[in-house]
């Protein structure tokens, strides 16, 4: 069918690859085609990723000490494998902040050293006497 439809087309007008809506449709269709097949291969990439992380750590272990059960791991495999998996579950030491007394890094720039400082503060000088507990100022 798909031949007389082009023997047709030639008698009638010409070849059907010289029209340019053939051509722009059929490079509309070969996109739309490559960026379905993109998406698919990003969705499944997460899709997978979501996967690992939920069988790392304990799901993995309970595996191989199920093959060691069954004897298809020996024990020294088994032991290497429980380690790799323990140093990669185990979360990371935390590092004690830099102390507060301690000078920060000074690095050369455009700008003096301090210019990003607050500036000193001093206590605010009030001549009035202090408020009484009431409320009201104490009379001379």
């Amino acid at each position: 069918m798909f031949h007389w439809l082009l023997f047709a087309q030639n008698r009638l007008g010409g070849s059907p690859f010289a029209k340019p809506e053939i051509i722009w449709g059929s490079v509309g269709l070969a996109a739309a085609l490559l960026v379905g097949a993109v998406v698919i291969y990003l969705v499944d990439k997460w899709r997978k990723q979501g996967a690992m992380a939920e069988r790392a750590g304990g799901g993995e272990l309970t595996d191989f000490r199920a093959m060691y059960e069954r004897g298809e791991l020996t024990e020294a495999e088994y032991n290497k494998l429980r380690e790799k998996v323990a140093a990669r579950v185990k979360p990371k030491p935390v590092t004690p902040p830099p102390e507060a007394n301690s000078a920060p890094p000074t690095a050369a720039g455009p700008l003096p050293p301090g210019y990003f400082d607050d500036p000193p503060t001093s206590p605010p000088t009030n001549s009035s006497p202090p408020a009484a507990p009431g409320g009201t100022a104490p009379s001379a």
